[in-house]
C-alpha cells in the first residue's frame, strides 16, 4: 500500500516539475518574442529597444555595437540610427546594407543594371549575384578587384612569398606583388593569352593580323 502511494507522489511530482519547466521554458519563448517582434510593447522606451529588452535604443550610451538594437554604436558612443552605409544588416534591411529601404538589392533580388546590385554584378537569373573573389568587381569587402580582404590573392605592392600569392600572378623580386604588365610571362590583367591580346601589342594566336609583324 505504502509502495503504490510513494509511486502515486511521485509521478504527481514528476508531472509538477515537466508543468512548471514546461511553464519557464513557455515563458522565456514568450519573453524573446516579445523583445523581437517588431513592436514597441513590454515596457519597452522603443521598439524592441530598452525597458525589459537587453538592447539599447538609438541615441542611448553603449560601449560596444552589440549594445544596440540598431548595431552600431557611434564615434559618440551612442546608439545609431541604421543606414544603408554602415557595412551592418539592420533595420528593415534583408542584407548588409542591401534590400527594402536601401537602394541597393541583395543577391538574387532581381535587376536590370549592374549599379542596383550591392554586389555591382546583375545577372539575367536570378538577379543580382552574391559578390565573389572572381567576378572582376571590387565588392564583398575587398581591397581591389578581386584581391585582399576576404580574398586570398593579394592586390598589387602587396609584400608576397610566391607568384600564386598574388591577382596579378606576378611576385616581383622585391618580393611585393606587381602590375600586370605584356612582359612577365603570365596571362594576367585584360590579356586573352599570355603577353597576348587585348591591351598588350601582341596578339594572340587565330586573332586575326595584318602581317608577320604583329
Amino acid at each position: 500500500m505504502e509502495s503504490k502511494q510513494a509511486l502515486i507522489v511521485g509521478d504527481l511530482v514528476l508531472k509538477s516539475v515537466a508543468t512548471t519547466t514546461a511553464y519557464m521554458i513557455a515563458t522565456v519563448i514568450a519573453a524573446f518574442v516579445r523583445r523581437n517582434d517588431g513592436v514597441r510593447n513590454g515596457g519597452e522606451i522603443g521598439i524592441d529597444c530598452d525597458g525589459p529588452c537587453t538592447k539599447r535604443c538609438n541615441g542611448r550610451v553603449c560601449t560596444s555595437a552589440e549594445d544596440c538594437w540598431s548595431g552600431v554604436c557611434g564615434v559618440n558612443k551612442t546608439c545609431s540610427v541604421p543606414s544603408c552605409s554602415d557595412n551592418i544588416k539592420n533595420g528593415l534591411e534583408t542584407g548588409v546594407d542591401c534590400g527594402e529601404v536601401c537602394p541597393l538589392k541583395c543577391g538574387s533580388q532581381s535587376c536590370k543594371r549592374c549599379s542596383e546590385c550591392q554586389s555591382g554584378v546583375c545577372i539575367d537569373w536570378p538577379g543580382c549575384a552574391e559578390a565573389t573573389c572572381y567576378d572582376g568587381v571590387r565588392n564583398g569587402g575587398e581591397i581591389g578587384i578581386d584581391c585582399d580582404g576576404p580574398c586570398l590573392r593579394r592586390c598589387n605592392d602587396r609584400a608576397c612569398i610566391s607568384d600564386d600569392d598574388c591577382w596579378s600572378g606576378v611576385c616581383g623580386i622585391n618580393k611585393t606583388c606587381s602590375v600586370p604588365s605584356c612582359y612577365d610571362n603570365v596571362q594576367n590583367g585584360l590579356e586573352t593569352g599570355v603577353d597576348c591580346g587585348w591591351f598588350c601589342p601582341l596578339r594572340c594566336n587565330s586573332q586575326f593580323c595584318a602581317s608577320d609583324a604583329v
